[in-house]
């Protein structure tokens, strides 16, 4: 599942290419992403509304429209957004004079369009191979109302270190589950997680309670550190992570642990996986200490 780097990845992206564009028109094969409004009800509220702003919460794209509404996007495990012109050829979306990245097979499940007033960019898509993405739209106060957003914890790049500090004096459990659940933090999943232990020098089965507050400033510097590098590389694609012009993320050519077992850390020893949590963790036992 796209984490904080990703998504801030496409954000970024959106805000450059469609804020000021107005939306024409709305195709879908899948109206299911809609949660409880049909495809006329969602064309409803969208359609000749302008896109004043795009922003990130989380995991959640929000896209906000002229009519005071919001558009919440969440990516889930296949979902991404591209930006282009294609054209149905027997059943099919086919891209149009596009990069040949646009022909990656991953970009290929095209379940839903929007349609905008852009030479350049005439077409918003999501391609989601499982369609497990969700896409929802209501009034700005309802929409930030939601559990999706309300529930969740401070942003990781935003917070400070005094209230990152904080959130550890009531806190109990794995390091590697704590810091990938969304009301303690948000933004961080199994990726960067054990990118941030790695770096931090903590490993992953440490009791939370047991760190100490130098232990908890490294932690807060790698996790600063990790989560800006993935976005300044546009992200990992490991597995069906695409950017709005197709590609795949940089990050994997310098990732030091995720799915690296039974190859070499950066010192030279073996890395290792086990189980947390239903979770896979790598981690290099040499390097990262254990805090029970």
């Amino acid at each position: 599942m796209p984490e904080l780097p990703e998504v801030e990845t496409v954000v970024r992206d959106l805000k450059k290419r469609v804020v000021g564009r107005r939306i024409l028109d709305v195709w879908t094969d899948w109206p299911k992403y809609f949660k409880g409004l049909s495809l006329a009800q969602f064309k409803k509220h969208v359609v000749g509304k302008k896109i004043l702003g795009v922003t990130r919460r989380g995991k959640n794209i929000l896209i906000e429209i002229s009519s005071g509404h919001l558009i919440l996007v969440h990516l889930k495990m296949t979902g991404h957004l591209l930006l282009g012109s294609w054209k149905l050829d027997v059943g099919r979306w086919m891209p149009e004079g596009e990069p040949k990245e646009m022909r990656d097979p991953k970009n290929g499940f095209i379940r839903l369009i929007f349609y905008l007033d852009s030479k350049k960019y005439p077409m918003l898509a999501l391609s989601d191979m499982r369609r497990f993405a969700k896409v929802l739209c209501g009034p700005k106060d309802k929409i930030l109302n939601l559990p999706d957003l309300k529930d969740l914890g401070p942003e990781a790049l935003e917070i400070s270190y005094k209230d990152f500090r904080e959130l550890f004096k009531t806190k109990k459990g794995k390091i590697k589950q704590v810091l990938m659940d969304q009301k303690f933090v948000v933004g961080i999943g199994n990726i960067y997680s054990d990118e941030i232990l790695y770096t931090a020098k903590i490993h992953p089965l440490s009791r939370v309670e047991k760190l100490k507050e130098p232990q908890i400033k490294v932690l807060y510097s790698a996790m600063k550190k990790i989560l800006e590098k993935g976005i300044k590389m546009r992200g990992t694609s490991s597995d069906d992570f695409r950017d709005t012009y197709g590609k795949k993320g940089n990050y994997g050519s310098v990732i030091l642990m995720y799915q690296r077992h039974g190859q070499r850390c950066a010192k030279g020893h073996f890395i290792h996986r086990i189980k947390v949590g239903q979770r896979s963790a790598h981690f290099c036992p040499i390097c990262q200490r254990l805090v029970v």
